[in-house]
């Protein structure tokens, strides 16, 4: 590590190059802040959100949290005093996310300072903390409510403390970075390349420098101490911790090679296509970057007095790589984000080269003004890419869950609040639904996916015997464009909002105002223990032929909240019964709405689904019977007839059939 301590005050030029950069950097994280605030959350987000606000009602501490695949806890615990004194919107969390990114920024010129100590080579410092704060990549992460945020400030910052304890030497220095390298096992996974490289070189200085040996073993004591719990969680639960790893990891040569040279393109040619993480395919540095960064890697490798520097950011470089070159869907930029780090101070190093040259050659004052041109130029082709690219790419619209967002906002202004709210198709658990659900309060919300089944409330009726509240559904319209014409079987319907973006093309989403209607049952109501009540709505043909399909469709209600996940099956039979020795010609079984679980069901909504039963072609021509019963799910014992017969039978007959010949 670099040990020199000729380390000056900024001069007063110096200060205002450093305000005018950081100035920069906060304008391109905030200018969007609005936009983002208000329109957009993507599902990763949210969920992280969700996490945070249950650890506020449930404080608890915890280094991991199994859902959405399993994350560590460290950025949830960052949301709770953002959700805490800003309100539990949207904006708490996007704020979050900026003021993660300008941190960021800020320790980006801490590093520097450390690792280039040497007057009057601390301008690599200022020139690192200007390109990240224009570097689109960061720009765009510091826009992103996700741990690979929190990874690369605690990770600058975790590199500067040691760099700093290093070269001071100071026992509070050294438990400083040994805490915060503890702290990076709780940010983002890919941090365990970054902290393994830090611990090795800390292990460096424990074996080769005598002087400094009880230090480095004191910062890794404590790192060892603050990541105790996260490492105990691991050996206790592997397989969940690993889930997602193993998932996404791609081990072998091939694999790597390729990766690699995904990496080599994504620099100057083709960037990560994941519009959540990049303006898709944009490369990492544009020509002005590009250019610093080719003058950076020239100067660490050229400068006698950069070896050393230019060593420690190689290996920063590559721990920071190796998540993503392991793993699939290279180049992708939130497992390589740490890679932000060593890039910028090569970009700061490549602007203090290139501003040397100028100076050499006699040009002062241009030595002075290009840099700061480059990095005003770099900001606003940032600005241009991210407003005018990402915020208005149809991707991102899908993407940052905009078509929830905006339809919630609309049936907030246009809906009372007895209103029911669907949103389709999706499903209750979605996070980005579970936060708007409490803006919408104290609308009853849900969710459903309509290729499977509906949801439908009862028609409320005022005191004067008029109708009240209704419904509202926001649908995908893209995904199911016959929403209206199924949903007006059982409401009549309303258009209030279809956003249309090209008139030849189907509406991103729609949303509708229902008043139910339901129709009439066919037949009895059949009650199945006090769980269920069913009716069947469709009618059924009183004669077949052999190798026809029958449609079914029930509506299921729940009387109290159900108990089980029930399965509903239906069979056709003839006499003698199977239960009586009998065969069962024909079955269809499902289990009802998996997207809307059983336990949400409320009283007043019914359920409706449809089932196919085949009338095989092999069936002698006879009279049968369609039965009817329901169980728990996967398997159980059937729930029991409560009416219209009150006996020990766990089915009923829904109908008789004839089957004749074509």
């Amino acid at each position: 590590m670099v040990s020199e301590h000729n380390v000056g005050s900024p001069t007063w030029r110096q200060r205002l190059l450093i305000f005018i950069l950081l100035l920069l950097g906060v304008l391109l994280r905030w200018a969007a802040l609005t936009p983002m605030s208000t329109t957009m959350l993507h599902y990763d987000e949210a969920f992280n959100a969700v996490d945070a606000l249950g650890l506020m009602r449930d404080f608890r501490l915890t280094p991991f949290l199994p859902g959405n695949f399993g994350r560590e806890s460290g950025w949830a615990y960052w949301l709770i005093p953002f959700l805490a004194t800003l309100g539990r919107g949207l904006f708490a969390i996007r704020f979050a996310a900026t003021v993660t990114g300008v941190l960021a920024v800020v320790a980006m010129y801490r590093l520097g300072r450390e690792l280039f100590p040497i007057l009057p080579s601390e301008r690599v410092a200022i020139w690192a903390m200007g390109s990240i704060g224009v570097l689109y990549w960061h720009v765009h992460l510091s826009h992103l409510a996700l741990r690979a945020n929190l990874f690369v400030l605690v990770g600058t910052l975790t590199a500067a403390l040691l760099m700093r304890a290093y070269r001071w030497d100071r026992p509070g220095l050294w438990v400083a970075g040994g805490f915060t390298l503890g702290l990076l096992g709780y940010t983002y996974f890919a941090s365990v390349a970054w902290g393994g490289y830090l611990g090795l070189l800390l292990l460096g200085v424990v074996v080769m420098d005598r002087r400094r040996r009880r230090g480095a073993l004191m910062a890794l004591a404590c790192a060892a101490l603050v990541a105790a719990p996260m490492v105990w969680y691991v050996v206790a639960n592997t397989g969940q911790v690993l889930e997602r790893s193993t998932t996404v990891s791609s081990v072998g040569v091939a694999a790597l090679v390729a990766n690699t040279k995904a990496w080599g393109r994504a620099l100057f040619r083709t960037g990560d296509p994941n519009v959540l993480f990049n303006l898709p395919e944009r490369p990492i540095l544009d020509p002005l970057l590009g250019l610093l960064g080719v003058a950076g890697v020239g100067g660490l490798i050229l400068n006698r007095r950069w070896r050393v520097q230019g060593l420690l950011i190689l290996g920063l470089a590559v721990s920071a790589l190796v998540p993503s070159l392991f793993s699939n869907f290279a180049p992708h930029f939130l497992r390589g984000a740490g890679f932000i780090v060593p890039l910028c101070l090569v970009l700061g190093a490549g602007t203090a080269t290139l501003s040397s040259v100028l100076g050499w050659f006699g040009w002062t004052a241009i030595s002075r003004l290009l840099p700061m041109l480059l990095f005003l130029v770099a900001g606003l082709v940032t600005g241009r890419d991210f407003h005018n690219g990402w915020l208005t790419h149809p991707q991102t619209f899908v993407s940052m869950e905009m078509h929830i967002i905006e339809a919630a906002s609309l049936i907030r202004e246009e809906t009372g609040p007895d209103t029911f709210v669907y949103f389709s198709p999706f499903t209750p658990a979605h996070p980005v639904v579970i936060l708007l659900g409490q803006d919408l309060a104290p609308r009853r919300i849900g969710a459903f996916n309509s290729h499977e089944c509906w949801v439908v409330p009862d028609a409320a009726t005022s005191a004067d015997g008029t109708s009240s509240g209704g419904a509202a559904y926001v649908s995908l319209t893209v995904y199911e464009p016959s929403f209206a014409d199924q949903l007006s079987r059982w409401a009549d319907v309303s258009l209030l909002y279809e956003d249309v973006t090209d008139l030849a093309a189907r509406p991103r989403y729609s949303v509708y105002a229902a008043t139910p209607q339901m129709p009439d049952p066919v037949g009895s109501v059949v009650q199945f223990g006090d769980q269920f009540e069913v009716r069947r709505l469709s009618p059924l043909p009183e004669t077949v032929i052999p190798g026809t399909t029958l449609t079914v469709t029930v509506g299921v209600r729940a009387l109290r909240t159900p108990e089980i996940s029930p399965s509903l099956f239906l069979h056709l039979y003839s006499v003698p019964t199977p239960y009586e020795g009998g065969t069962m010609w024909s079955q269809a079984d499902s289990q009802l709405c998996t997207s809307y679980p059983a336990h949400l069901w409320r009283p007043e909504e019914t359920v409706i689904q449809s089932f196919s039963l085949v009338v095989p072609g092999e069936v002698p021509e006879g009279d049968y019977v369609i039965g009817m019963g329901i169980y728990p799910f996967p398997d159980g014992a059937r729930v029991p007839v409560a009416s219209p017969r009150k006996n020990d039978w766990d089915y009923v007959g829904l109908q008789g059939l004839k089957v004749v010949a074509p």
